[in-house]
């Protein structure tokens, strides 16, 4: 291993390290204490305390679990609809021709953070409309990557080898399409997953959150509400967007 891969693996030790021991040793920061307005980071309180008196290492850490708890089912979500949709354009080039390759086209061309915005303004937050707004800002990418591995399986030499002798197109797809697709899914989910944390954190930083009456609130709404008073109690401001890096690099997986 090379100095920066201990360097990313020790961050993320100390990262993950630091969420566990928030969530075990703090309670969920629902609950606002003006009497500790502002308290500075001391034994008790490592992180210190914001505004509201609440403690900024129980936000730090529920607030990352909380983001990882949507994130991650929402890309798996993601995925699964993508590699559908691949999958039936495999089965009918009638179909991928005439509706799925020009609707693929048009949503990857719009940014995917309008889109996922435009979904909020329409349907309102919560995590139905949330889901939503992910699926459609990030499926068309991910089919677009499925769909070409598909068609780049399916016309390898093993695969056309194996239909001349006599391997119906279920077997080509059991033996050799599946197996490829989920090795691209794999990869696809350790890549896709920083951009959705992004997103959320974006989405807290507007005000559209979820979980904040079991979690409280998200990092990204933690940035948005501490960055007035930066200056008064920085950590308020640091931690959440140290939560944020943490995790970004923490689902990200390794590149090569």
């Amino acid at each position: 291993m090379s100095i920066t891969d201990y360097l990313r693996w020790a961050a993320i030790s100390t990262y993950l390290l630091l969420v566990v021991l928030g969530i075990f040793i703090t309670q969920a920061p629902t609950f606002v204490n003006l009497d500790d307005s502002f308290l500075s980071p001391s034994l008790s309180f490592p992180f210190g305390k914001d505004r509201l008196g609440r403690d900024v290492f129980s936000m730090f850490a529920y607030g990352s679990l909380a983001t990882f708890l949507f994130a991650f089912p929402a890309r798996i979500l993601t995925l699964a609809i993508s590699s559908l949709i691949a999958f039936f354009a495999y089965s009918s080039p009638f179909a991928k021709r005439n509706v799925l390759t020009p609707l693929s086209s048009v949503f990857v061309s719009l940014p995917s953070l309008l889109l996922a915005l435009l979904v909020v303004q329409v349907f309102g937050s919560g995590p139905i409309p949330l889901f939503i707004a992910i699926l459609l800002g990030d499926w068309a990418q991910a089919y677009e990557t499925v769909r070409a591995k598909i068609e780049e399986v399916s016309s390898s030499g093993y695969a056309l080898v194996a239909s001349c002798f006599g391997a119906s197109k279920g077997y080509v797809f059991r033996e050799h399409l599946l197996p490829q697709t989920f090795q691209i899914l794999r990869v696809l989910l350790t890549t896709g997953l920083p951009s959705v944390v992004m997103t959320l954190a974006i989405f807290g930083f507007l005000g559209i959150s979820v979980g904040g009456e079991t979690f409280g609130p998200g990092l990204g709404e933690q940035i948005a509400f501490s960055k007035d008073y930066a200056q008064t109690a920085p950590w308020s401001l640091v931690f959440p967007t140290l939560g944020i890096l943490g995790l970004v690099i923490t689902v990200g997986g390794k590149r090569s």
